[in-house]
């Protein structure tokens, strides 16, 4: 669906659906919430009444309530079936809502504290969310995200316990690499826009979207089993209860990038996308993919004509342009409002939230490559030294654009019956110039290179879904049902990568000039496209009841189905010299002249054209993947004691994967059918490989199906008031994505690195031990403490494949063969002296992957492995290390310092730090590549003028920290540069107005 036409059908009822504002100054109101003590949950049906005014109202699903009064002073009664009534006397004002909320369950005060709405955006709502919530959990709202300086999903969750992020954007939970979380919008599995990673990019959801991010760390029944590390449900804002309207708009500078040199391109547009000059040429899109755009003979193929005709209309711009990097600059706007038609629970609520931003960074990066040598024993890593390979130095200028829409809908036709229709539309791009020198040793030439790309990524998540109270042979407590059907689509389009490469012989004078490379990837274009696509169903059925001793408990059914589809394609072109090297193969020569459109149609003495267009097609360029996975499960919370509850059950997940990896010219060749081979174990594997029934790659067929229970079971016990021991067990599994999955190849950048799927990858199993510590002291103030412990079969893996006579190194997924992982959380948030608050979360982790046996480490080494066997081409550098990614220490601190008794001035200071971490597993003897441990320290300044204006000012790296990955050299004992750079320091000042 293009844009233009979701917009237009998502925004036009909206406008229409808002009349006039006016406020009745004659009527006041009480609204509030009302919660069972016992589990914390919104006490659904709950009757408020003032006998006075024959006036009632009843509580929504969320336990809310609204009441419209005249002013004046009112004795109201709080009453619901099965717990005892509650009295409170509330003084009504004209034109503004008095605030009541009560829990039913508890000691009656005298004295009554009135508190703002529980809408789960606030620190202490979601504190108590947590307080009573069934799994171990961490959160953090739109209350924390509006005082921070972040302005995406990404920047937010790293603040909260237990979390880094790897690449800027990918999640790790509890040191689990991204592949062991999963992530949901609105209760809702949602696609990945990435083609070689299964976890959806952060980045892709703007701060001022959020309601509030919640990390699911312990598993149980009715959410998904496919996670370890954890499963981030992100919410996005919902209709208030009031009309509401803000505008905000910022500006931002970096200390690297800001009026600088700066190189572009002409590509994209204002939101992100694609433009039509930069999409494939509608001439080679006429020609079916099966058929490569490339000369054909007088034996059959494509006229080369046609081909020559072709290659003129592909966008002609190969140099960058250079200006001056100009400000970053930032947009959002939110309006939304309720309309009730009746005190009975009538009511019809909407939500629009748009943001748009655009950032500007110059980063100078370092790289380098190297190989093992090792004149002593391959089994003995300490007498191993390295030689490069290849370095690099390259300036990279990156323009980063986000464009995020929330339009959410709600209806209640009546008490008990709702229905949402939630809907999130984004879109990321990014355009980068690469220029990059460096040196070739295994050819022995330096090379010069400048790459042009432009990536745009589009997330479009509808949901439509309802709850409904049914109350059946008169209930005291209403069962109650909750369906939702739910449809995402992620694209990403790679539009005319272009690559430019110069050479020139090591030692040659720097006064002799480069010339171009002359084969690929000088003067290749490079496109690529993909689609995620997901429809999931999902429902659930809560039967409460009484137990012993009156204790309230739940049973809750239910099931879930989802199709998901994914496909990739990739398409690279290329032109050859027909005529030898010219004067226009020289050093920065541009290639607007050497790849001049007349080259292709213009003729030499022997009546053929000066250069040759045609599309190359020899590895796998595409792949179709799909799954289906159906899910069932059962679920009893039970209070086995008044301060002991059990929240337990099982669930059944049957899955089936496959992914079909192909090259385009060959997707219908019928002597690689695509049902793959099926096989029972790795001896009969090798066997039909080596008797020819199987091909080694099994066509680039990768299969998986699984059936499994996986059980659950959790404890809370609350032994002090507010003080909660939690205990969990379960069992999870996390499945290799599609990318994963597929055997093709690709390099973004010469000598750039490269990663190929493996269709033989199994799933992983975990088993997981939790242990926490909690201590809620009031308000947003909180003391946690946890254990953690989980045990993981066939851990999946990214590892180093150096192959000879490359200087791009191949990387692959792999199973390991088991690993543990052990760690300690620890979290204090507290308010002092009402001026300064602290917050701090800390953890410490250690892990062990075993990754093969010594005895198959050994056997491989001595080279008596069949070819064919797994463990011939995995051949890791060190058989037991930590996991991947995983960094044992990580921790974030926030200082806030209030400047007022109002609290309207803040200064804040917040500091995020991580250990090293494993960036790429070695392998065939190259050391395993570490990121260095850095500290991120932001300092925000936060100012309420009044009720409707705020002001913030951030500065963000204000250290500006040096990023560093290294390899160890073990025979010399010192480190050796993998990459470096540093990111500059960032400025940014922002506004926001509520009309």
């Amino acid at each position: 669906m293009k844009l233009s036409k979701k917009i237009i059908l998502c925004i036009i009822p909206f406008l229409l659906s808002i009349p006039t504002f006016t406020n009745a100054q004659s009527l006041g109101s009480i609204r509030g919430t009302i919660i069972d003590s016992e589990n914390g949950e919104p006490v659904f049906g709950a009757t408020i009444v003032v006998r006075s005014e024959k006036k009632f109202a009843k509580t929504d699903f969320d336990g809310k309530y609204n009441l419209e009064l005249p002013p004046g002073t009112y004795q109201v009664e709080y009453q619901m079936y099965g717990y005892g009534p509650q009295n409170r006397t509330i003084v009504v004002s004209a034109g503004k809502p008095s605030q009541m909320n009560v829990t039913f369950g508890a000691q009656v005060l005298q004295t009554v504290e009135v508190k703002d709405r529980a809408v789960n955006e606030s620190d202490a709502a979601l504190l108590q969310l947590q307080k009573k919530a069934a799994s171990v959990s961490d959160s953090i709202g739109a209350e924390s995200i509006k005082k921070s300086p972040d302005s995406s999903a990404n920047e937010v969750v790293k603040r909260v316990t237990g979390i880094t992020i790897i690449g800027g954007k990918y999640v790790f939970v509890r040191g689990l690499g991204e592949r062991y979380s999963s992530t949901y919008l609105n209760d809702a599995y949602i696609p990945s826009t990435e083609p070689d990673k299964r976890v959806v990019p952060l980045d892709l959801f703007p701060a001022s979207l959020i309601k509030n991010i919640r990390i699911i760390k312990t598993f149980v029944p009715e959410e998904s089993a496919e996670f370890s590390g954890g499963l981030v449900k992100i919410e996005t804002k919902e209709y208030p209860d009031d009309f509401i309207m803000s505008l905000g708009l910022g500006v931002g500078y970096n200390s690297n990038t800001t009026r600088n040199k700066w190189l572009t391109f002409k590509g994209g547009d204002f939101i992100g996308r694609t433009t039509a000059d930069q999409s494939l040429p509608d001439i080679v899109k006429a020609v079916p993919n099966y058929l490569p755009f490339e000369p054909g003979s007088r034996f059959g193929g494509i006229n080369p004509s046609l081909i020559s005709l072709g290659a003129i209309t592909f966008p002609s711009q190969w140099t960058p342009d250079q200006t001056k990097a100009p400000y970053d600059k930032n947009f959002n706007f939110t309006i939304g409002k309720t309309f009730k038609a009746s005190e009975t629970g009538e009511r019809f609520g909407v939500i629009f939230g748009t943001t748009h931003s655009v950032d500007y960074r110059f980063r100078r990066q370092k790289d380098a490559r190297y190989v093992p040598i090792n004149q002593l024993a391959p089994t003995v890593n300490e007498a191993t030294t390295l030689n490069a390979i290849q370095t690099q130095d390259a300036d990279l200028y990156v323009e980063e654009r986000l464009f995020g829409n929330n339009l959410n809908f709600a209806f209640e036709p009546k008490a008990g019956q709702q229905f949402f229709f939630k809907n999130f539309y984004s879109i990321s791009s990014e355009k980068s110039v690469r220029e990059a020198s460096g040196t070739n040793n295994r050819d022995n030439f330096d090379f010069f290179s400048i790459t042009n790309d432009f990536i745009s990524r589009q997330l479009f998540n509808s949901s439509l879904g309802g709850k409904h109270a049914l109350n059946l042979g008169g209930l005291g407590r209403a069962h109650t049902f909750d369906w939702q059907f739910n449809y995402g689509e992620a694209k990403r389009d790679e539009p005319n990568l272009t690559q430019q490469v110069w050479r020139r012989t090591q030692g040659a004078s720097v006064t002799t000039l480069p010339t171009r490379l002359g084969n690929n990837p000088d003067g290749s274009r490079f496109y690529s496209t993909s689609g995620d696509y997901v429809r999931s169903f999902s429902l659930s059925y809560e039967i409460p009841f009484d137990q012993w001793n009156g204790l309230k408990s739940n049973l809750k059914i239910g099931g879930s189905a989802l199709d998901r589809s994914k496909s990739f394609t990739f398409r690279e072109f290329g032109s050859k010299s027909n005529v030898g090297a010219t004067n226009a193969d020289l050093y920065l020569v541009p290639g607007e002249i050497v790849f001049n459109p007349l080259e292709y149609v213009r003729t030499n003495s022997n009546g053929v054209a000066n250069k040759t267009f045609s599309e190359r097609q020899v590895e796998p360029n595409a792949y179709d993947a799909n799954q289906k996975l159906h899910s069932y499960f059962g679920q009893v919370d039970i209070p086995l004691i008044p301060k002991v509850r059990f929240i337990g059950g099982a669930r059944y997940e049957d899955s089936f994967q496959k992914v079909k990896t192909f090259v385009l010219k060959e997707q219908f060749d019928v002597r690689r059918p695509g049902y793959g081979c099926d096989y029972g174990s790795e001896y009969e594997r090798i066997a039909l490989i080596n008797n020819k029934v199987c091909p080694a790659d099994n066509n680039g067929i990768g299969v998986i199906k699984t059936r499994d229970v996986l059980p659950s079971v959790n404890f809370v016990y609350e032994f002090l008031q507010d003080q909660n021991l939690r205990f969990g067990y379960s069992q999870t599994l996390t499945r290799p994505d599609f990318r994963e999955m597929s055997p093709f190849a690709f390099t973004p950048y010469f000598g750039g690195d490269r990663i190929r799927g493996n269709p033989n990858l199994q799933r992983t199993y975990i088993h997981n031990f939790d242990f926490r510590y909690e201590y809620f002291m009031g308000g947003a103030n909180y003391v946690g403490a946890g254990l953690f412990h989980k045990d993981l079969s066939n851990p999946i893996e990214l590892i180093g494949q150096p192959v000879a006579g490359q200087i791009s190194p191949f990387f692959t997924y792999a199973n390991a063969s088991k690993a543990t992982i052990r760690g300690i959380e620890l979290d204090f948030r507290r308010e002092f002296f009402d001026r300064f608050r602290f917050e701090t979360n800390v953890f410490f982790i250690k892990s062990l992957v075993n990754v093969i046996s010594w005895e198959q480490f050994t056997v491989g080494k001595a080279g008596l492995l069949d070819q064919n066997d797994r463990g011939f081409s995995y051949d890791p550098t060190n058989i037991r290390r930590p996991l991947q990614g995983q960094s044992d220490f990580v921790a974030n601190l926030k200082f806030d310092v209030y400047l007022n008794k109002l609290k309207t001035t803040t200064i804040g200071l917040y500091y995020n730090y991580f250990g090293d971490r494993i960036f790429i597993v070695g392998a065939n003897g190259t050391p395993d590549a570490y990121e260095r441990g850095v500290g991120l320290t932001d300092i925000v300044f936060s100012h309420r003028m009044d009720e409707k204006l705020d002001f913030k000012f951030a500065a963000k790296n204000v250290t500006d920290q040096r990023f560093k990955i290294y390899v160890k050299d073990e025979l010399l004992n010192e480190e050796r540069l993998f990459r470096s750079y540093r990111e500059g320091v960032s400025f940014s000042m922002s506004a926001s107005y509520k009309f």
